[in-house]
C-alpha cells in the first residue's frame, strides 16, 4: 500500500559519516544533518539516529532533523518516540504536509487509529491531490471501524490513482462490512478485471463467487415465500 514520501534528502557527493577524525574541522549542523541522510537513504538506521541526534543538539529547533530523527525511530520500531519529534516538527512547520503524514503514520503504527485519521484529515487539507494521503485516511477509518466514513475517503483516493487495483479491493471490504454485498461485489469484481493475475485474485474470485452464490440464494428465497 502506499506509504510516505518524505525520506530525508540524499547526501552531496562526499558527505561522510557524523564523526571525524582529530585532526578535522568541526562538523558544522548542514554536515551532519546530511550524514544523517546518507546513513537513511544506506539503510543504516543506527548511524542515521545518532547523526540526527548530533544535529539537534547543534540546532534543536530544525524541523527537518526532527523529521529525520522520527522517521529513523519510526524504522527502529521505536514509533512512540518518533511522535514528539514529529509533533515538534509540525508546531514549528505547521503547513508542511510531510511532518503532519509522517506523524500520522507513526500514530497508525502504534494502533492509535482516531489520532491517525485526524492527522492525515489534516495532511489531504495541504495537499487534497495526493492519493497516498488520501488512501491512508480511507484506511485509518476503516482500521478504526468508521467504514461509513471510510467508504467517500476511499472513492476520493480511486478517483485520484485510478489505476491502483488495490484501492478497489479497501472499498469492497468497506461495503462487504457495512452488509453491502453487490457494491463490495462490484468493487472486487473491478481488481479481477484490472489485475487478474494478482497472488490475490484467485482467492478472492473464490469468495466473491461465495458472495454471489448467498445473494442468489436469498433471492430466491424471497421470491419463493407462501403468500398469506
Amino acid at each position: 500500500m502506499p506509504t510516505s514520501s518524505g525520506a530525508p534528502s540524499p547526501p552531496r557527493p562526499g558527505d561522510g559519516s557524523p564523526t571525524r577524525s582529530a585532526g578535522d574541522e568541526p562538523q558544522t549542523f548542514a554536515d551532519v544533518a546530511r550524514a544523517g541522510g546518507a546513513s537513511f537513504a544506506a539503510g543504516d538506521f543506527g548511524s542515521a539516529r545518532a547523526a540526527y541526534e548530533h544535529a539537534l543538539e547543534k540546532q534543536p529547533d530544525d524541523p527537518e532533523a526532527l523529521n529525520g530523527l522520527g522517521q529513523t525511530l519510526v524504522r527502529l520500531g521505536r514509533a512512540g518516540e518518533a511522535i514528539p519529534r514529529f509533533e515538534r516538527a509540525v508546531q514549528l512547520a505547521p503547513d508542511t504536509w510531510t511532518y503532519r503524514f509522517n506523524l500520522a503514520r507513526a500514530a497508525g503504527e502504534l494502533g492509535q487509529w482516531n489520532r491517525a485519521a485526524d492527522e492525515y484529515r489534516a495532511a489531504a487539507r495541504m495537499f487534497p491531490d495526493d492519493y497516498a494521503t488520501q488512501y491512508n485516511l480511507a484506511l485509518a477509518l476503516h482500521k478504526k471501524g468508521d467504514e461509513e466514513a471510510a467508504i467517500p475517503e476511499y472513492e476520493k483516493a480511486i478517483a485520484l490513482a485510478p489505476g491502483e487495483p488495490s484501492f478497489h479491493i479497501s472499498l469492497g471490504v468497506s461495503f462487504e462490512k457495512l452488509g453491502r454485498v453487490a457494491d463490495a461485489i462490484r468493487e472486487y469484481r473491478v481488481f479481477l478485471q484490472m489485475d487478474p493475475s494478482s497472488a490475490d485474485a484467485g482467492p478472492l474470485k473464490t469468495h466473491v463467487d461465495a458472495l454471489s452464490a448467498t445473494t442468489t440464494a436469498h433471492a430466491v428465497s424471497a421470491a419463493v415465500r407462501p403468500g398469506v
